[in-house]
């Protein structure tokens, strides 16, 4: 899952927490992604999002990305905040998706952050209960009409937290996998697979917003910034093409290190006026529009 870089909290103070909130009501706008419930840890985070538009991967990385530049910005930092590229869970049966409202929620509680789930101020728990004042972008309707109304959603929490309750069959292969651990995103899928970019239209949408050839993209280079075009490639390439680091470093002769390496940096970058930054957010525009 989607760590501190360093093992470094992702969120130090309620500011950071108020600020990643404020990012997040910016995706059903931007990207058409419903959010249904979010618990935010101090190295960690949770959504619950549904992403009909089969953009979930331009969504989060517009989020982290623009997160790590504020909170950098902020406090005069520089360098990535989250260690490596998150992970998601997608959720098809009813029972698992209302499970995981539940299961989010007490996150904090499990931890020994809060005794109640009421006391944390950061996750969606106390919007769906009537505590907190419901932010426009956060549907709770859905879910509070699965558990018949609030006080059956409440019921159900009351009863995990006496281990009374049972967890659905089949609920932890579908959020943890096979052995590891609950991911950071979870995707309620009503619809089709998102329709990922072939790898080799990815690297002829990144050589022609640089000007380049593509096989300048597999160029190494010396001095500072290198060469930006391919580093911009290969987060592309895991961006739009879902590839790994290793096939990325197979296509662009690099190390899948290094491929990590330019993931941070890209991200690192964006919304600056330099030549990785305007080369990502071109090709993050056109995509959005349907373009790319």
């Amino acid at each position: 899952m989607s760590r501190g870089a360093r093992r470094e909290p992702i969120f130090r103070e309620d500011a950071h927490c108020g600020l990643f909130l404020d990012l997040l009501g910016e995706l059903p706008e931007r990207f058409g992604v419903a959010i249904h419930g979010y618990a935010l840890m101090p190295n960690h985070f949770h959504l619950m999002l549904e992403s009909g538009r089969g953009n979930l991967p331009r969504a989060l990385s517009w989020l982290l990305s623009r997160y790590t530049v504020q909170v950098n910005r902020l406090h005069r930092w520089d360098g990535p905040i989250f260690r490596g590229r998150y992970h998601n869970r997608v959720v098809h049966q009813e029972q698992h998706w209302m499970h995981l409202l539940a299961y989010l929620h007490l996150n904090p509680v499990r931890a020994g952050l809060v005794v109640r789930p009421e006391q944390a101020h950061w996750t969606s728990h106390r919007a769906y209960v009537g505590l907190a004042t419901r932010p426009d972008w956060l549907t709770t309707s859905e879910l509070l009409a699965a558990f018949t109304d609030v006080g059956g959603y409440k019921q159900y929490v009351r009863d995990l937290r006496a281990k009374r309750g049972e967890v659905p069959e089949g609920f932890d292969v579908v959020a943890f996998g096979r052995g590891r651990v609950v991911s950071d995103v979870d995707v309620k899928a009503r619809r089709r697979t998102p329709r990922l970019t072939p790898p080799k239209r990815a690297l002829g949408q990144v050589a022609h917003a640089a000007g380049v050839k593509v096989r300048e993209l597999s160029e190494p280079r010396l001095g500072r910034v290198g060469n930006p075009a391919r580093v911009v490639a290969a987060w592309w390439l895991v961006h739009a093409s879902g590839l790994s680091a290793v096939e990325v470093g197979r296509l662009l002769a690099m190390r899948p290190a290094d491929v990590s390496k330019a993931l941070g940096k890209v991200r690192a970058h964006m919304s600056r006026d330099d030549a990785i930054g305007a080369l990502a957010e071109a090709l993050e525009t056109k995509m959005e529009n349907g373009s790319a």
